[in-house]
């Protein structure tokens, strides 16, 4: 073979080498840009709150687990130290879509709560919302989704990191210059309702992937 020749054959195997290193780079990117953009996946967030008027009646009574401490345990943190609820002075900074009345899953255990002499329905909310990091968390203004007559105030924020996280910051309005607070993060497995109380009132939530 001749050098002419020799030379000839090594230019075209480097041009083809730096073809497929290219068309390596492009499907590189490609697939980083395409995982930037992957969409967030939405949950319809549902929650039935209440207040508590002293009854003798417990969660269990109408089917709600209680989340006692080994049940929160089962379920480990996917961040060094916990989230710290936002005041109720932050101002709110998201608005969502409504949850269809079809899609509500806690219809009937308000109305068996509005049969009850221990406990009040005072809202019934859900609405749909993309699962941001608990880094990038939006507040939803508790004012814009509940009668002024419920007297209740606060934010509402769903979140996900390796578990989704809903942190809770609600005041209500006890009359007389009185007023009770919940504010909690707590961790919840979708799908599944969970209780969250305070004294004088409390929270059914329930979070599913939303289909849509």
């Amino acid at each position: 073979m001749s050098h002419s020749a020799f030379f000839s054959r090594v230019r075209a195997g480097q041009r083809k080498l730096g073809v497929a290193v290219l068309l390596a780079a492009f499907m590189s990117v490609s697939s980083a840009v395409a995982q930037q953009v992957a969409p967030i996946q939405s949950y319809d967030v549902e929650l039935l709150i209440f207040r508590n008027l002293g009854g003798r009646e417990t969660p269990e009574s109408w089917g709600v687990e209680a989340a006692d401490s080994v049940q929160q345990m089962e379920i480990p943190d996917d961040e060094s130290e916990p989230a710290t609820p936002p005041t109720t002075a932050a101002p709110p900074v998201a608005s969502y879509p409504a949850l269809p009345a079809a899609k509500m899953k806690l219809t009937a255990i308000e109305e068996t709560l509005r049969r009850s002499r221990g406990y009040q329905p005072l809202a019934h909310i859900g609405w749909t919302q993309p699962g941001y990091a608990r880094n990038d968390a939006r507040y939803l203004s508790v004012g814009s989704l509940v009668p002024a007559s419920a007297g209740l105030q606060g934010q509402i924020a769903l979140t996900r990191g390796r578990y989704l996280h809903l942190t809770l910051d609600l005041v209500l309005d006890g009359g007389e210059g009185s007023s009770y607070v919940l504010r909690q993060t707590r961790r919840m497995r979708s799908n599944e309702r969970h209780y969250i109380d305070s004294p004088k009132f409390g929270v059914i939530a329930i979070i599913t992937p939303s289909s849509e």
